[in-house]
């Protein structure tokens, strides 16, 4: 590697040889002892360097004596001859003289890169005094006079006094230095001293006269792991678990990754320099704290590792692969990208089913309550933002504690809020112990099997398991003309989670009947319904129809507080809705706008998810053999929605295009960011600003969103660094998930990928109605062509098809018969189909052509 400036013709550095060697000298020694020993070694060849001949160019007639270049004037012959040896005096000085026009000519540099980019990105280029030129050349041609020798000897004395380092001073100078001060002390270079002291052991009196050492077993320190609470509880850090971490730590190594554990996550700072995020991004944010979840081990993954303890690691490995699809359990929580083209069907274990094996049980708590954990964890703390502390509180204060049941989740969705109360407890009770337990409340879980009800008790205290979930659909709720006692009393909660559960019903009146009963069962004054699914298509669409149900026929918004239906008489009536809103993640009470097709849609590309990304737990590393990362993004959708409760009327939450208008203008000068000003963000409630539907776009100087607005539309906003210092900084910290409130420079429409309505036309029919679409097309008269069939046709001689057309169009549909059938047809056979019928079709179609032309 060589060095040079912009000006190296008439720079004197880089026009001389022995310049440009010293400096490849020196980068290519690595320090300056060696960079010495090398000048020493080839000195009297300094003018013959191969950058020298590549560089500079003789003089014709010369016969390559003469340089054109000025620098160290050597005397140069052939390649067989010896350099001409100079007065060793005038050497001396013509390298020192060069050394000073090195360091003059780096301050020259140094301005010029001053004004053209920051010094202190490229300082360590042209850093030539660090390099220590005088202390070499001084060891092998001498010093430039006496005056620096003293120096030299001097600032030794100075910087270690009466100890000297070993080799520091040569022979010159540590002759003046015995001089000035006496016989110079060489300390010796320092060894690596291993302290091998043996650990401290505790004796005791053997009764004969001697002495033996007694076993304490290590302590636990404040900071180590939880008491055994449990007698399977030694088995869990086995040591095919150890084992298996020590060899994901080691690929990560290898591969330059790293392994996230608990207290080791890798996220952005936030205590940068720069401005801070403005309070309305900080309360719009969608995340976690930390935004990894770590799944905790003591009321988790520890007791799931002792059920699991009991069973042999193969078994249950193979049980999760068979009933989840595979080793990468497609079929479970887990959510592939499209690419992998796994099919889209509901998992196959359920919590309601009344059969499940041991190991299905197994397969159950260690492939899918990871998952449901992450995910239930993540909606549960965005609804407590946008509830508020309050609405925790106060159910935490009622005589009971506050009521849950948990649906699809076996008790997963349990233990995610059962966390999510005890942040809360302790920010109201700051030094309450976190080992002590906190008022729970009355917890219900739906769980069917008894091997499932089993082992989910284990995990779970205080709670009552339910085999199936009561049927209030079809109870009556008031007296009537056949029974005029009191209805029945029922059971009703103060929050339902219930992921996982749409899926599983394939008929569309059953999933309306299941979110019904789910709707009944909530308590009517506040009462909060989580429903989540799987982040794909068919997901999006069965939360999306559930919400679509719940604003048709039970949620009232302004201009929509009744529906017509058959009332009890058997006639039409108005039905009157009830009090609630949509908490999350809608911020509109509208028509989604990414589901305007009823049902499933065929070619669906956007449809509304979210992300959370959680550490795996040892036991799911070994399931699906993961060795170079140990975190799963897991993706759902879901809705939240309150009964009884409208914080639109109570709280003037304005949603609809005023809202959108105004956050699109943005709100940073409506609440100042200085500390102690969180009380003005009680005027802009955040369920009155737009979310991102998608990951934003960071650009190089503008964000990218695409935002679902209280509007109700879909829009691609941009926010470039000219809008606004403060704007922009929070546009490139916000994430997928966030509500915006800073506004945005332009706004549009966002083009969707939505699909259409899917056919009930098998794929056999539909290949049969195309090839008689183009046959009525080449006949010239499409109205005969659909009324005659083809033998007609042949014998009136009018709108033949080609033979070869319809020979080509009938072999493809035999070879897509035989693939729908499980038969294998080669790709040559398919192309080969192909090319038939675009043959066929281009002779049909000149033949056409030239009957027109006669």
């Amino acid at each position: 590697m060589s060095i040079s400036c912009r000006a190296a013709k008439s720079c004197r550095i880089c026009s001389s040889g022995a310049s440009q060697h010293i400096i490849q000298l020196s980068q290519r020694s690595g320090g300056v002892r060696r960079f010495g020993s090398f000048i020493r070694n080839s000195r009297p060849a300094l003018p013959s360097t191969s950058y020298n001949r590549s560089r500079h160019t003789a003089i014709p007639g010369t016969n390559g004596r003469k340089w054109r270049n000025g620098g160290v004037r050597a005397l140069a012959t052939n390649s067989d001859s010896v350099d001409v040896v100079q007065d060793p005096t005038r050497r001396k000085e013509e390298i020192y003289t060069l050394i000073d026009n090195i360091h003059e000519h780096e301050d020259e540099l140094a301005e010029l890169f001053e004004d053209l980019m920051p010094f202190d990105d490229f300082g360590h280029i042209i850093d030539t005094r660090s390099w220590g030129m005088d202390d070499v050349f001084s060891g092998t041609i001498g010093h430039r006079n006496y005056e620096s020798l003293e120096n030299k000897v001097r600032n030794a004395r100075q910087q270690f006094g009466e100890y000297l380092p070993e080799d520091h001073l040569n022979e010159p100078e540590l002759e003046l230095y015995n001089r000035l001060y006496g016989e110079a002390i060489i300390r010796p270079a320092e060894s690596d001293v291993i302290d091998e002291r043996e650990p401290d052991i505790l004796l005791r009196d053997d009764g004969e006269g001697g002495y033996e050492e007694i076993d304490v077993p290590p302590e636990i320190d404040a900071d180590g792991e939880i008491p055994v609470a449990y007698a399977m509880e030694q088995e869990i850090l086995d040591e095919d678990e150890e084992s298996a971490m020590d060899r994901a730590k080691q690929v990560a190594e290898r591969l330059g990754g790293i392994l996230l554990e608990p207290g080791s996550e890798v996220e952005e700072s936030e205590t940068e320099s720069g401005p801070r995020l403005h309070p309305l991004t900080a309360a719009g944010k969608y995340s976690t704290d930390p935004r990894t979840v770590f799944i905790p081990k003591d009321s988790v993954t520890g007791p799931i590792s002792v059920i699991l303890s009991n069973y042999s690691n193969k078994h249950i490995t193979e049980a999760a692969h068979k009933v989840f699809g595979g080793q990468r359990l497609p079929h479970s929580t887990t959510t592939l990208p499209p690419s992998a083209q796994i099919a889209q069907v509901p998992i196959p274990l359920s919590a309601s089913q009344h059969q499940m094996s041991d190991m299905e049980a197994n397969a159950y708590l260690a492939a899918l309550y990871p998952g449901v954990y992450a995910s239930t964890l993540s909606v549960l703390v965005e609804v407590r933002k946008r509830l508020g502390s309050n609405w925790l509180r106060d159910l935490m204060k009622q005589e009971t504690g506050p009521r849950v049941l948990d649906v699809g989740g076996s008790g997963a969705g349990i233990l995610a809020w059962r966390d999510i109360l005890r942040a809360e407890y302790e920010t109201m009770v700051p030094y309450h112990p976190k080992d002590a337990p906190i008022p729970t409340g009355k917890s219900t879980v739906l769980a069917g099997s008894d091997a499932l009800q089993m082992r989910a008790s284990i995990l779970l205290d205080n709670t009552t398991f339910l085999p199936r979930l009561p049927d209030y659909v079809h109870v009556r709720d008031s007296s009537t003309l056949e029974d005029e006692r009191a209805p029945p009393k029922r059971k009703q909660f103060d929050v339902i989670i219930a992921p996982h559960t749409l899926l599983a019903i394939d008929e569309d009146y059953l999933r309306k009947q299941h979110v019904k009963n789910l709707w009944t069962m909530l308590n009517p004054n506040g009462g909060v319904l989580i429903l989540l699914e799987k982040g794909r298509q068919k997901g999006f669409e069965a939360i999306a129809g559930a919400r679509e149900l719940l604003l048709e026929k039970h949620i009232a918004s302004p201009g929509s507080t009744e529906y017509e239906s058959l009332t009890e008489s058997g006639d039409q009536g108005s039905i009157q809705k009830e009090a609630g809103m949509i908490i999350a993640p809608c911020t509109n009470h509208g028509k989604c706008p990414m589901y305007h097709i009823h049902g499933h849609a065929k070619g669906r590309s956007d449809y509304c998810h979210f992300e959370q990304r959680y550490i795996r737990p040892p036991f799911l590393q070994r399931i699906v053999g993961a060795t170079d990362r140990n975190h799963e993004d897991v993706q759902f959708s879901y809705v939240a929605v309150q009964r009884g409760v409208d914080l639109r009327q109570t709280e003037s939450i304005i949603q609809g295009k005023a809202a959108t208008d105004a956050a699109f203008e943005g709100y940073e000068d409506s609440v100042s960011t200085e500390a102690g000003e969180t009380a003005q963000l009680s005027t802009i409630n955040p369920l009155s600003l737009p979310r991102t539907v998608l990951p934003p776009m960071k650009r190089r100087g503008h964000v990218i969103f695409d935002f679902c607005t209280p509007e109700g539309k879909i829009e691609r906003w941009t926010v470039p660094r000219s809008y606004s210092r403060q704007a922009y900084h929070d546009a490139r910290k916000a994430r997928w998930g966030d509500l915006w409130a800073l506004g945005a420079k332009t706004r549009v429409p966002r083009n969707l990928r939505l699909g259409s309505a899917a056919s009930t036309e098998s794929k056999k029919e539909r290949l049969q109605r195309r090839a008689a679409t183009k046959m009525a097309q080449m006949s010239g008269n499409e109205e005969e062509a659909e009324e005659l069939d083809l033998e007609q046709d042949a014998e009136e001689g009018k709108g033949m098809v080609a033979p070869a057309l319809a020979d080509a169009l009938q072999n493809q549909a035999r070879s897509l018969e035989r693939r729908k059938k499980g038969h294998n047809i080669p790709t040559w056979k398919r192309h080969a189909d192909k090319k038939k019928i675009r043959q066929a079709v281009r002779k049909a179609s000149s033949n056409t052509a030239e009957e027109e032309f006669i």
